[in-house]
């Protein structure tokens, strides 16, 4: 046993520094059966050690400090190890994790969970079983039980996958997405994370979904806006914004009703929703269109230009420029360029001004004229 007070070199441009013992593995002259295979012994065993490897330039691209490794072939198996991996000679990743192994020929290092990730940059913490990393490339690629959390969100996926020449992440397979502050949950086949604009977006071939569970901080989170899909979300942290985009369907379980839209805006501090593309309601019969729409936190849809109503009480039509709809009470009252027209008895009535209920089944017009058929 020889004991090393002195840092000393390897092999393939990485520096092992000693702080314990190294142990020098002898094979013995033991006879071996033939036939047999003969297991390979690691040619050092190393204890407390410290390895480094540096780019052609002496840039530092990792640091790792292990308990214990043997070196065998151009593998060094480690374990208990904390390390740091660097990008231009700054820290991005400190770990930790339990088991590794540093591949010195092909330049990349693998470890074992439960093992640890944080990412000094953007604040968010990485855990899974498995780990690469590759400085050559700058990519960092995580398997089974992925979990990335960030003081705002937790992320839940199958792979994970990160790069240092974007900055940004992607989580793939069955990937759920929990905001903390609104008890918000999201569910897509890929979400990107993308620290500098503070940015999450899920995209999926399948509709990605969000559930909004009930709080009591948070009134956007109640039952009024259970399910929402659509084919792409996106949520800004700063504006603190969610934009849904492609084939958006909203179900509003408690009322029944069923909003479509080519896109979504929601305003997560107003608690107030937007479809700036187009809005098509469907509600017991009763089916609207309008060039935009709003969704208040009062349960009052607001419709503007071009709204067109049908299904009404006597298989009745309205057409306005606005309509306000409050869904709890179901008065509606309409504005601009009105027209009122029904089948059964046949009436038309044209105006500026309308109000009703459609619990009630009554409607009033005001400032025009109405024409009446009248059956004898």
């Amino acid at each position: 046993m020889v004991v090393l007070t002195r840092p000393c070199a390897a092999r393939d441009g990485i520096d092992i520094s000693l702080i314990g013992l190294l142990s020098l593995i002898v094979v013995g002259c033991a006879p071996v059966r033939p036939g047999l295979p003969v297991p390979k012994q690691p040619q050092t065993s190393l204890h407390q050690a410290i390895f480094k490897r540096t780019d052609p330039t002496g840039q530092l691209l990792w640091q790792i400090q292990a308990e214990k490794a043997e070196v065998l072939d151009d593998v060094v198996q480690l374990q208990q190890i904390q390390g740091t991996f660097y990008h231009q000679q700054e820290p991005i990743y400190s770990l930790q994790a339990p088991y590794g192994q540093v591949h010195q020929q092909s330049n990349f290092i693998q470890l074992q969970g439960p093992l640890l990730v944080k990412d000094v940059r953007d604040r968010t913490t990485l855990r899974s079983q498995r780990l690469q990393w590759h400085p050559k490339t700058g990519q960092l690629i995580a398997q089974h039980q992925v979990l990335l959390q960030h003081p705002h969100f937790e992320i839940k996926g199958q792979r994970f996958q990160a790069s240092t020449r974007t900055q940004q992440s992607r989580l793939s397979g069955t990937v759920t997405v929990k905001w903390l502050e609104r008890d918000l949950q999201m569910q897509a086949q890929e979400i990107s994370w993308f620290p500098r604009k503070e940015t999450l977006a899920a995209h999926s071939v399948i509709p990605a979904s969000v559930t909004m569970r009930p709080s009591a901080n948070q009134p956007l989170t109640s039952n009024r806006w259970p399910h929402v899909q659509s084919q792409r979300v996106e949520l800004c942290l700063p504006s603190q914004q969610l934009v849904f985009d492609e084939a958006v369907e909203m179900h509003i379980a408690d009322s029944k009703m069923h909003i479509k839209s080519p896109r979504v805006l929601v305003s997560l501090t107003e608690d107030q929703w937007h479809s700036p593309q187009g809005i098509y309601i469907q509600y017991q019969g009763i089916s609207a269109r309008a060039k935009q729409g709003w969704l208040e936190p009062s349960r009052t849809l607001r419709l503007q230009h071009q709204v067109r109503v049908k299904g009404l009480p006597q298989n009745a039509q309205l057409r306005a420029q606005t309509l306000t709809w409050n869904m709890a009470t179901q008065k509606v009252q309409a504005r601009g360029q009105l027209i009122y027209q029904q089948l059964q008895p046949w009436v038309r009535m044209t105006g500026t001004r309308a109000m009703g209920n459609l619990l009630q089944k009554t409607l009033e017009v005001e400032g025009g004229e109405a024409v009446v058929e009248i059956v004898p």
